[in-house]
Parts: structure tokens; C-alpha cells; sequence
């Protein structure tokens, strides 16, 4: 008997998924079939990809019967709405972070998902990294002593990596703020 396949439709074929993708595609418990971006060229290669369907808006997605849940990986200023899209169509959510640019947005977020009996899941995570899981595997063998504390540094490109206008705007959930410190 095979196990049940966690059927992700992907809101978002930029850089997010991109750094996602990985760790999907290693996942025997996941299979991406559908996706929505509003780039013809992404819709595309996704479809080539993956052999899924593929839509131009989070609307149509939210419709497909055969996803279950939906990846948000949009823009920081769309994850609301497209959350609350997601949640009337009946399918889970996994959101970028940050969950929104705002408390009263990420309050309607997790309205729309109780409302609906949907679960929502705010990440990315990097919980199943490497480095990460050996620091699990130290602290349980208990040699280190009792844990107190745990700092991470991540560096990343993030300040040299060209940028769209929008994120630059810190209003619309642009700038290092939100895309690296949440």
C-alpha cells in the first residue's frame, strides 16, 4: 500500500520557490501538481517540470479539486489576500514569511483559515537543514550540557541580489526588515 502524496499547488514561481524547490522535490511525501503565477514563461516551465497544470491567478488555483494545499511565495503584500483565497477554496496553507505586512492582516489570515477549518503553516523553516538537524542530534546526546540558549546567523546575499521596485518599499513589505528578519 503507498502512503498518501501531499498534493502542493505553488502560488509563486520566483526566488522563494526557487529555494524551496529542493527540499520539495526530496520529500517522498510531497507531489507538486499545479501552480499560478502571472509570467507565461514560469507557468511553462513549471508545467514542463512537473507535468501539472498550471494557472495565470491564486483564484484558479484555489479551485483545482486536486490540490490540497497551497505554497504562498508571493510577493510580501500579497500573502493576505491570497491566504484568504486559498482558505475559501478549501485548501491548507503554507505561507512565506512574513506572514503579512501587518497584525491586522496576519489576524485576517489566521480568521480566514479557522473559518474555513483549513491549517495555516507560516514558514519557511529551516528545521530540516543540515546543520540545523546535527545541532538536534548534539543537544539530545545530552554532552553539551543542559541547553540554555540558541543564536543563528544566517548571511546571505540578500543585500547584493538585484531587486524589483516593490521591494524596496517598505510599506508593501519591501526591505531587509521583512525578507530577512522575520
Amino acid at each position: 500500500m503507498s502512503a498518501h502524496r501531499l498534493r502542493i499547488g505553488v502560488a509563486g514561481l520566483g526566488r522563494a520557490f526557487t529555494l524551496m524547490l529542493p527540499t520539495f522535490s526530496a520529500d517522498p511525501r510531497v507531489e507538486l501538481v499545479a501552480a499560478a503565477d502571472p509570467r507565461p514563461e514560469a507557468r511553462q516551465r513549471f508545467a514542463a517540470d512537473f507535468g501539472a497544470r498550471t494557472y495565470d491567478c491564486v483564484e484558479a488555483l484555489a479551485r483545482d479539486a486536486a490540490t490540497e494545499v497551497i505554497y504562498i511565495a508571493t510577493p510580501h503584500a500579497l500573502h493576505a489576500a491570497h491566504t484568504e483565497i486559498a482558505a475559501a477554496g478549501g485548501k491548507h496553507v503554507l505561507v512565506e514569511k512574513p506572514m503579512a505586512i501587518s497584525l491586522a492582516e496576519c489576524d485576517r489570515m489566521i480568521a480566514a483559515c479557522a473559518s474555513a477549518k483549513v491549517q495555516l503553516i507560516v514558514g519557511h523553516s529551516h528545521s530540516f537543514d543540515r546543520p540545523i538537524l546535527e545541532a538536534r542530534r548534539l543537544i539530545a546526546q545530552g554532552g553539551l550540557g543542559r541547553l540554555r540558549m540558541i543564536a543563528a546567523c544566517n548571511f546571505t546575499d540578500f543585500l547584493y541580489r538585484l531587486r524589483r521596485p516593490e521591494e524596496l518599499v517598505t510599506e508593501a513589505g519591501g526591505g531587509v526588515v521583512f525578507g530577512q528578519a522575520a
